[in-house]
């Protein structure tokens, strides 16, 4: 009770101050010189809009042209609002817009303005403010699709060079309703020079902090909400929270999600030891299996279950590694023990003995007391490997030994603790080249590989995009409070066309991002990221040379075309395509061409469609008409 007080408290103090700022302003009667230029803020999905105002000058609000100020959001109409200021004194004026526009909570047809506004077109908050004077002046707000290029060369750059980048969320309690245009300069105030800040949400910005530490970068989130008790802000830093910029945001948003007044400031859980729930609060429950090729897969993990052999696990990053071992542990007779998670790169050199194999107290400095290692406490269980690759050659010998013998001593003591632990491993990378090029242990790569499980990317599974996404929807509706219930088909279509580099991790990334942003109960193509929109749903993979050459057109007093030989050429065309694109799986190609897979069997054969020459590039000639 008493913190909801001091948040009510301090709303208040926020609304307080905005009306003082008010108030001086209007006793200055708006005047321009005194004021400095003046302009108008508008935060919207894709970042921050600022207009500047200059005497005599105007402008009109909308969606698309012909309005000057063009907002990417439905709940504007095309031609929203017209702004303009005309002796000192600053206008704004609705264009019988279909969401209305309001000012400082009001609806209005037309009224004046004044420093501290804040206006509301459709769902859209904008204020007015003064250029160039510091806290009111709210320029360097990115765009989300910015941030996400820049986040994802950072992470290259401290992978190379073994540095920390770590990411920021703050948002504000949507029981609140403080818009973003009340906190932003105070957030912004912390930053530094290089430091990068974005639009998220309508309530939430994220922060690319290069160069810091887990201590630094929460003491500065600490202080960015400082005296906001509305303000909850979610940490994670690479490598000690995630390995890759998607699983970053990813452990970010889940560490805002946990946040709450109580605990402000929430840290990602860090990988480098974890014990893996049976249900992931943000995914489904249970795997979702709809493509052949996980049907084949998910047969093998139940021959393999109860079995002891370790498992290497291949897939490209956010595929689903974690889910394949989560797999193999439920179907299995270890189900009851525990399963363990080791991030091999997010562990430092000098702590991987410590952190696999426990220590004794006084083994080093800091080693208050004894404690357990991730093998000693999955005794019975499973402990899973993830991204083996990364992990030292050093940190390999000390692996081996007891994947060979299943004993071990703890750092610090000269008793070997005998367990039984069945290994599962998991690598984006190809170990086989790795040990060639001697960064690799060749031994250690024969004890881990006994069987190995390649796991397909989304892009060779899109059967699966769809049953994902209404998964993610749910669970990010539970997460962020949120009311969607559907996604149209055009957004639809352009997320079962976009290749997904970042997979099943990408996907519930973008999936999440999409619900907290929807300005209804369903999700549009504009509430998917910008990189995403840019998909061409009917050319959405790299097509190899036509091999049925160029189709002839009709031109005006040109010689005439043989249609039937037209339509041949074209009819081959799309089963060729739906081939490529369903990675020549027949039962796929028919289902996309709406086909008997017969039928498809016979088109194939009639159109000399052959797998292995139009690999090679071989030219495919059509067949006769």
């Amino acid at each position: 009770m008493r913190r909801e007080n001091e948040s009510r408290k301090s709303i208040e103090t926020l609304r307080l101050s905005d009306t003082a700022l008010l108030n001086r302003s209007r006793s200055r009667q708006h005047d321009v010189n005194l004021q400095g230029p003046l302009a108008i803020s508008i935060y919207h999905r894709d970042g921050i809009e600022v207009v500047p105002l200059i005497e005599g000058g105007s402008a009109v609000i909308g969606r698309s042209p012909p309005a000057e100020v063009t907002i990417r959001d439905n709940s504007l109409s095309r031609q929203h609002a017209f702004i303009r200021i005309k002796n000192g004194d600053l206008w704004v004026e609705d264009l019988q817009s279909t969401n209305g526009t309001r000012l400082n909570g009001e609806k209005i047809d037309r009224a004046k303005l004044s420093v501290g506004d804040v206006l509301r077109f459709g769902a859209v908050i904008a204020s007015v403010h003064t250029l160039g004077t510091g806290e009111s002046d709210p320029q360097g707000l990115e765009n989300h699709d910015r941030l996400r290029m820049i986040l994802d060369a950072e992470v290259c750059r401290a992978r190379q060079f073994n540095r920390r980048v770590g990411l920021l969320m703050i948002a504000a309690d949507r029981a609140s309703e403080v818009p973003i245009n009340r906190w932003f300069a105070k957030v912004r105030q912390e930053l530094r020079p290089f430091d990068c800040i974005a639009l998220y949400s309508p309530t939430a910005v994220e922060i690319l902090l290069p160069e810091t530490t887990t201590e630094k970068a929460s003491q500065r989130a600490a202080q960015m909400i400082d005296g906001c008790e509305f303000l909850t802000a979610g940490l994670g830093l690479l490598p000690d929270h995630a390995t890759s910029a998607e699983a970053l945001i990813e452990a970010t948003r889940a560490a805002l999600q946990s946040a709450d007044r109580s605990e402000p400031v929430r840290i990602a859980s860090p990988t480098s030891f974890t014990r893996l729930p049976v249900d992931r609060t943000d995914g489904p429950a249970t795997p979702v299996i709809e493509s052949p090729a996980m049907v084949t897969l998910y047969k093998q993990i139940e021959r393999l279950a109860s079995t002891t052999i370790p498992v290497l696990l291949l897939g490209e990053t956010g595929v689903g590694k974690e889910v394949v071992a989560q797999a193999l542990h439920q179907m299995g007779n270890r189900r009851d023990r525990p399963m363990i998670c080791v991030n091999c790169g997010g562990i430092p050199s000098q702590l991987v003995e410590s952190t696999l194999f426990g220590h004794e107290r006084g083994a080093f400095t800091g080693a208050n007391q004894r404690t357990a290692g991730v093998f000693e406490s999955a005794d019975g269980g499973i402990v899973l490997l993830d991204e083996i690759a990364d992990m030292s050659i050093h940190s390999q010998v000390a692996l081996l030994r007891v994947l060979e013998t299943q004993r071990f001593c703890r750092v610090g003591s000269n008793r070997e603790i005998e367990v039984d632990v069945r290994i599962i491993a998991s690598t984006n990378q190809d170990l086989e080249e790795l040990s060639k090029r001697g960064e690799f242990r060749e031994d250690l790569l024969y004890r881990l590989d006994a069987m190995t499980l390649k796991i397909p990317p989304l892009r060779e599974r899109t059967e699966e995009i769809e049953p994902l996404i209404r998964c993610f929807i749910h669970h990010s509706n539970k997460a962020n409070d949120c009311r969607v219930n559907e996604i149209d088909e055009a957004a639809m279509m352009v997320l079962k066309c976009y290749p997904w580099p970042g997979n099943v991790r990408e996907l519930r990334n973008a999936v999440a991002r999409a619900t907290v942003i929807a300005e209804n109960d369903q999700i549009s193509v504009m509430d998917l990221p910008e990189r995403i929109r840019q998909t061409d749903p009917f050319h959405h993979y790299a097509k190899p040379a036509n091999p049925f050459g160029p189709v002839q057109k009709p031109t005006v007093g040109g010689a005439p075309i043989n249609l039937r030989a037209e339509i041949n050429r074209i009819e081959g065309e799309l089963v060729l395509d739906a081939l490529v694109q369903a990675n020549w799986n027949r039962n796929t190609a028919a289902k996309n061409l709406g086909l008997p897979v017969r039928t498809l069997a016979h088109k194939i054969q009639q159109h000399r469609i052959d797998k292995t020459a139009y690999a090679a590039g071989a030219t495919v000639p059509p067949s006769n008409p």
